[in-house]
């Protein structure tokens, strides 16, 4: 759903950290890494700066529940975990000052940097990485993320309840020194490492508080930053932890407005009234359709906007326990329906590309000419073929997605689309984001629903985070929930996540990339590109092309 950065440079880092990217490199024999602390040379000292942020109410700030972007962008601002993925395609150490791979590729040992605290002052530990990873395996955690930690030794057993959560792959042999030991080899752990299920936690805070620990003066965390205030629905108030180990960042306040995730007409309004330093790259992010016109043609408007690259899709996701869905004629059918162009800009007016295939660019595998483009004859054609000639019994189907103004045009586009050119016809059914969440993982989706609306932003740069976590089969219920399987894909990916050749591991998922374009399992719709309103004042604004995350570590600003 939504957040990190990308992958390495030196030679020996390229060939530990970088199995993290695109499977670049193989891991080397008893390969070992001293990781110096990159971040400090970009952030700047002290500074009485206080910046004003967009953001939706999030539903959670635990990061062992943390699943979409506003929740994800918080939490990335006050906690550090292991090692941290650059914007230049770096991997740093974070947590960790270094790491060690055994010959194998199946141990990892990590060393602790000495001095990183809490915010209440205890230093952290290895013990604190290795509860938050057992607590958020565990099945009672219900964690929407417990699959990222499947690549550590009897993860997914215990989440599956086979096993107890002590028997997970993870030891804190002393206070600095964390081994984790792999079910197999994974070329892809060191960018998994620096994603948020995998942050530390504070057991006793937790079991001292229960759900309330997240609270505005009961959350301990270990970041640049720790949570002074949370009003719901108004704003969440971050001030620089005068405790943490690092680099102290430039930036000394931040302050997010809380808009509903409808809210992109609220969020320019409060940045054309100087409420607001950017319109960001979150939720909501996007600038209103109604208003592109008007921002292109305004000579100060026009001269602040940025377009950010983010590595993602937006796309329809199918529902395979429906009799009516399960042929992939009808699904290539509601795909190729479609005029992508044309959604974006006429229907959105927004920046992005026209998505012919699920993966981005960036990610291993990735074939978009294999994939069947626009062609309204041929989805015609398909449909009749599947025995729905002019969509003549073809049952209505819902069409289901969160709110917002944006995805309302994008609905309403859907619903007239496929009624024009299918003779199909579809409801719509909007809901609240923090329902929607719960919702698509439920009794009511899995019965009764037919397509909804999503989007994914890579968690890091690797096939791992789309073709394993996203569609295979296991992984399925706890991603989008869309019931596709297919036992050769499956097999393809799991040795995909294994291989340590880059060129076979690159065929590998190229074989699993043409299974999914025959299949057609959900609708690519669009890549996105965010435009974001950025004051002159601020510098360093380069939002993460993974999760579009804020870099409030190197930002700064200008006197106003």
């Amino acid at each position: 759903m939504r957040r990190h950065t990308a992958f390495a440079r030196f030679a020996l880092l390229l060939l530990v950290g970088l199995l993290a990217t695109a499977g670049l490199a193989p891991v080397p024999a008893a390969a070992s890494v001293t990781a110096p602390d990159r971040l400090g040379r970009a952030a700047q000292q002290a500074g009485g700066s206080e910046v004003h942020l967009p953001l939706s109410e999030p539903p959670t700030l635990d990061p062992g529940l943390a699943e979409d972007g506003a929740a994800i962008e918080v939490v990335h601002q006050l906690f550090d975990g292991l090692v941290f993925l650059e914007q230049s395609g770096g991997v740093s150490g974070l947590g960790a000052e270094s790491w060690s791979i055994s010959p194998d590729g199946i141990t990892y040992t990590f060393k602790l940097r000495a001095g990183r605290t809490w915010t209440d002052g205890r230093p952290v530990t290895a013990s604190d990485y290795a509860y938050a990873w057992r607590r958020n395996v565990d099945p009672a955690t219900a964690s929407p993320y417990a699959n990222a930690l499947f690549p550590v030794k009897n993860a997914q057993a215990i989440n599956d309840g086979e096993l107890t959560s002590d028997q997970l792959g993870v030891q804190a042999v002393d206070d600095r020194t964390l081994v984790v030991t792999l079910e197999q080899p994974a070329a892809y752990f060191l960018s998994l490492a620096s994603t948020w299920t995998l942050y530390p936690l504070r057991q006793d805070i937790l079991e001292a508080n229960g759900d309330n620990w997240t609270d505005a003066g009961t959350i301990v965390t270990n970041g640049p930053y720790m949570l002074t205030a949370w009003e719901h629905d108004s704003r969440i108030v971050l001030d620089r932890n005068p405790s943490y180990g690092g680099p102290p960042p430039s930036i000394a306040r931040a302050t997010f407005h809380l808009f509903p995730s409808e809210g992109s007409e609220q969020m320019l309004a409060a940045y054309e009234a100087g409420e607001i330093d950017t319109t960001g790259a979150g939720v909501p992010s996007e600038l209103p359709p109604s208003q592109i016109d008007r921002i292109l043609a305004d000579p100060v408007l026009s001269g602040q906007i940025r377009s950010i690259k983010q590595s993602s899709t937006e796309l329809i996701i199918v529902n395979h326990r429906r009799p009516h869905l399960q042929d992939p004629r009808v699904r290539q059918a509601l795909g190729l329906a479609l005029d992508r162009t044309l959604i974006l800009d006429a229907v959105l007016k927004r920046a992005g590309e026209p998505a012919y295939g699920i993966q981005p660019e960036g990610i291993v595998g990735r074939q978009t000419n294999v994939w069947p483009r626009d062609n309204v004859a041929m989805a015609q054609q398909l449909m009749a073929d599947a025995g729905y000639p002019n969509g003549a019994g073809f049952p209505e189907i819902t069409y289901t997605f969160n709110s917002s103004a944006e995805l309302r045009i994008l609905a309403e586009y859907l619903q007239a689309r496929w009624k024009e050119t299918l003779g199909i016809n579809v409801r719509l059914e909007s809901m609240e984001r923090r329902v929607f969440l719960p919702w698509r993982r439920g009794e009511e989706w899995n019965t009764r629903g037919d397509l909804y609306r999503a989007s994914w932003f890579s968690d890091y740069e690797d096939p791992n985070n789309w073709y394993n976590l996203l569609w295979e089969s296991s992984s399925d219920p706890t991603s989008f929930n869309g019931a596709w399987k297919n036992t050769s894909f499956d097999a393809l990916v799991r040795q995909g996540a294994s291989e340590q050749d880059a060129t076979r591991r690159a065929s590998i998922y190229g074989q699993a990339e043409a299974i999914m374009a025959q299949e057609y399992p959900h609708i690519p719709v669009f890549h996105y590109d965010v435009r974001s309103l950025v004051k002159p004042y601020v510098r360093g604004y380069i939002p993460s092309r993974v999760l579009g995350i804020t870099p409030l570590r190197t930002m700064s600003l200008d006197s106003r």
